[in-house]
């Protein structure tokens, strides 16, 4: 039994740390295509961010909370699949990836300024995002693996079944909690600081 426990801890380190460096891969690849975007029409590209940024009405808590909630869902979904695995690791990219590209086109649309808006605009959100991204992405993974073993060698009867099931419930539960404060920061925190920035 111990021995069962410790060889799932190492998968799930091991599963940790891939999904940590994808979700870096993903922000580094959508940093690259920005840089791409921005140097081929950096006018209009800066111009068009200008312009979203200064005309932007203010998103209420449910337009956010829904916005962030579809990827925690998603990736949460995957897991219960046998080959889910792919949903919940392309919703995971996707948001790397946009994370990445939306923090380099603040900096081609506003030159050394953007470094500050991303720090006020993107950041503050993230610090509780990404974290909570990572941790269910390594959830999916986890899981997904468990149901497969289970189902392939048979080892585990119903009620372990449920009790895994049960647990995974919970860990969605848990993730609402986080969502919920990550939303806070951006419709409470975040929108103040845009009113306050002199150069939108």
């Amino acid at each position: 039994m111990k021995q069962q426990k410790r060889e799932w801890m190492k998968r799930g380190q091991m599963i940790f740390i891939i999904v940590c460096l994808s979700f870096l891969l993903g922000s580094l690849g959508g940093s690259v295509a920005a840089n791409i975007v921005g140097h081929s029409g950096k006018e209009s590209t800066a111009l068009f961010f200008k312009e979203a940024l200064k005309s932007g009405t203010e998103a209420g808590f449910g337009y956010v909370f829904w916005k962030y909630l579809k990827y925690d869902l998603l990736i949460w979904l995957g897991g219960w699949l046998t080959s889910g695995i792919f949903l919940s690791g392309c919703v995971f990219l996707f948001r790397s990836v946009s994370l990445g590209f939306t923090s380099a086109m603040l900096m081609t649309a506003y030159g050394g300024k953007g470094i500050l808006l991303s720090i006020l605009a993107v950041l503050p959100q993230n610090l509780v995002l990404i974290p909570l991204y990572i941790f269910m992405m390594t959830a999916s993974f986890y899981y997904a693996s468990v149901w497969h073993e289970n189902g392939a060698r048979q080892r585990a009867g119903k009620r372990e079944k449920r009790r895994k099931q049960t647990e995974y419930c919970i860990l969605m539960g848990a993730s609402l909690v986080a969502l919920l404060l990550a939303v806070g920061i951006e419709v409470g925190v975040v929108s103040g600081f845009m009113r306050h920035l002199s150069f939108l």
